[in-house]
C-alpha cells in the first residue's frame, strides 16, 4: 500500500461549492479513484487551504487514472513557484501505526 499526501487552495468564494461537489460525489469521479487504486482518500479543509491524504495501491496508477483538470475551476493554481500544478504532494517524514512496532521495543 502506498500513501500519497497533498495540499491545496481553492479559489476564493469556492469553498461551498466544492463542499457540495464532494458530498455529492458523481459515481464518475468514484470510478476514477478505484481505477486509479485509491482505497481510501480524505480531504480537510481549514480556511481556503486543503489537505488530502489517500491509501492506494499504486500512486503511478493514480497518477494515471486521475486528472487534476476536473477541480480546476475550484482550485487556485499553481500552488506555488515550485509546484505548476494545482496540488502540493508531501513528503512523508513519519508514521505511526499501533499495529507495528516502528522500531520500539
Amino acid at each position: 500500500m502506498e500513501h500519497l499526501a497533498m495540499v491545496y487552495r481553492l479559489r476564493p468564494g469556492k469553498k461551498e461549492e466544492y463542499i457540495r461537489a464532494h458530498r455529492e460525489i458523481w459515481p464518475e469521479i468514484v470510478d476514477l479513484l478505484r481505477r486509479g487504486t485509491v482505497r481510501e482518500m480524505r480531504i480537510f479543509a481549514r480556511g481556503d487551504m486543503l489537505f488530502c491524504c489517500a491509501a492506494m495501491e499504486s500512486v503511478q496508477a493514480y497518477d494515471a487514472a486521475v486528472a487534476d483538470e476536473w477541480m480546476a475551476r475550484l482550485l487556485d493554481q499553481p500552488y506555488d513557484r515550485d509546484e505548476a500544478g494545482i496540488f502540493a504532494r508531501l513528503e512523508e517524514v513519519w508514521h505511526f501505526d499501533a499495529q507495528e512496532t516502528n522500531g520500539v521495543t
